[in-house]
């Protein structure tokens, strides 16, 4: 697990790293839509020059989601079991917090001193990769860590990602989300459509 003092992000440094991030959206959502230009990308990239921030600094400290409401501190124990230099955050929407609380709860109740690697949506999935130092992968503990990771992964291309409700899997041009259908109305998730199957 990472080390007993974990930075903590000056109000300066959480504002430049928020900054940064909206630019990179902004950038990621104007490709989505087939729109970027050359111009979006210069100022991006002219902004990333201008803001002073240590990478290491970022990457150990704590990012619990600003929407984590109810599942902040279970997700800040979880961000705990991550290693420095990994990146202490969780790269998916609230929706899944249940989920990944659940998980990391019956994961320690078995392992205690498993460890996080990363949390994230990947193709519409949740992804939770672990290392479950010193046990021996022929140990009936670590299948039953495997086990209770598929299902956390099965239950999320069945959970909406953004609230939590009964979802299904979507594609919006190559990109892939498990949304509900309110979800699927809000302006930012115009153009997903569940996939066939």
């Amino acid at each position: 697990m990472g080390d007993a003092v974990t930075p903590e992000l000056t109000e300066t440094e959480r504002a430049g790293w928020k900054a940064l991030g909206s630019s990179y959206r902004a950038l990621a959502e104007a490709a989505a839509k087939g729109d970027l230009t050359e111009e979006d990308v210069g100022a991006t990239l002219a902004q990333t020059g201008q803001i002073e921030l240590d990478p290491a600094r970022f990457t150990d400290a704590l990012h619990v989601p600003e929407d984590a409401g109810a599942y902040a501190e279970a997700l800040e124990g979880l961000l705990r079991r991550i290693p420095d230099g990994w990146g202490r955050w969780i790269s998916c929407d609230a929706g899944w917090y249940p989920l990944i609380v659940d998980l990391d709860a019956a994961m320690a109740a078995i392992w205690p001193t498993y460890v996080v690697q990363q949390v994230k949506e990947k193709f519409g999935s949740l992804r939770f990769y672990f290392d479950a130092e010193g046990l021996p992968l022929e140990d009936p503990r670590h299948r039953r860590l495997d086990a209770l990771l598929r299902d956390a992964e099965e239950r999320s291309l069945r959970t909406c990602e953004l609230c939590g409700a009964d979802a299904v899997l979507c594609k919006r041009r190559g990109w892939l989300k498990t949304l509900c259908a309110g979800c699927r109305g809000l302006e930012h998730n115009r153009g997903y459509v569940p996939v066939a199957g």
